[in-house]
């Protein structure tokens, strides 16, 4: 059933796009790279250096009738001590796909398909389970249903954009050595989880001058898993807020990455990090 809804996207999506008349590319790329050095001398001489770089790539295409909106997000950090191996402090790889087409101009209804992959870089823990690259991914397809709107006059300094809907998700937690808490022992190297869902995505990009700029975003996914409604529990919950303010030469940006998924962890996990850095864009 899967492969015959994927199958019949791509099939009537690719030659609306095709034979639209209007229509336009957007791509930008931004990256920020923050250093904290700290020496401390009593008895013997104590030197950390800190760096955290995060990356995010958003390529987007809209025509009259079809829209793909895509993104990617890398926050990865380190603390480095002499003497010592390198302690990852900060690690996440976030990838978006979301083709749509129009079902209605008023309101502005939409069908969606959202791929989404999370994963980290390299080897942490979560807890006392140790993680690696793709290990676990979550990859999570979204058929939904919603709206894709313009919240203020979009024009070359201000975007304000949400998307919204409901749906259906076929989620795929791929792994190798990480064990799911409701495991004993890994039982499988993929765990198949279908589910209804929520998405909620929001956009907010405002240039004050030909230096200042700032942007913010919200990007959530929610699923309802198995007895949800015996248990709110029974759910997953995933979001990551990004906000970010430019000026001349120095980038100060927010990161906020939240999770609630009890097959990982029974607390939420959150990371958040709050860097002033050298801000690289195209």
């Amino acid at each position: 059933m899967k492969n015959k809804l994927l199958f019949f996207l791509i099939v009537v999506l690719i030659p609306i796009s095709i034979l639209s008349q209007e229509s336009n590319f957007e791509f930008s790329a931004s990256s920020n790279l923050g250093l904290t050095f700290t020496s401390m001398s009593k008895e013997e001489t104590n030197e950390n250096l800190e760096w955290l770089l995060n990356l995010q790539v958003i390529l987007k295409y809209h025509s009259d009738n079809f829209h793909f909106d895509s993104d990617c997000f890398i926050n990865y950090g380190q603390i480095v001590r002499t003497g010592y191996t390198p302690l990852k402090s900060q690690d996440l790889l976030i990838f978006n796909l979301m083709p749509s087409i129009k079902l209605m101009d008023t309101p502005s209804i939409r069908l969606f398909l959202q791929t989404k992959a999370e994963t980290q870089l390299k080897r942490g823990y979560i807890g006392e389970q140790e993680t690696n690259f793709l290990d676990p991914l979550f990859l999570t397809n979204t058929i939904f249903i919603g709206e894709k709107n313009n919240l203020i006059k979009y024009t070359d300094d201000q975007k304000l954009e949400l998307i919204y809907g409901i749906g259906y998700s076929f989620q795929q937690v791929i792994k190798k050595h990480f064990v799911l808490t409701s495991e004993d022992f890994p039982s499988s190297d993929v765990e198949y989880i279908n589910s209804p869902s929520a998405v909620f995505k929001v956009e907010f990009n405002k240039t004050f001058s030909e230096d200042v700029s700032f942007s913010a975003s919200i990007n959530s996914l929610f699923t309802m898993k198995k007895d949800f409604w015996k248990s709110t529990s029974n759910s997953r919950f995933s979001s990551l807020f990004l906000a970010r303010l430019d000026i001349a030469f120095l980038s100060l940006q927010y990161v906020n990455r939240f999770v609630f998924d009890k097959e990982i962890s029974k607390k939420r996990i959150i990371e958040q990090s709050l860097v002033l850095g050298l801000p690289i864009s195209i």
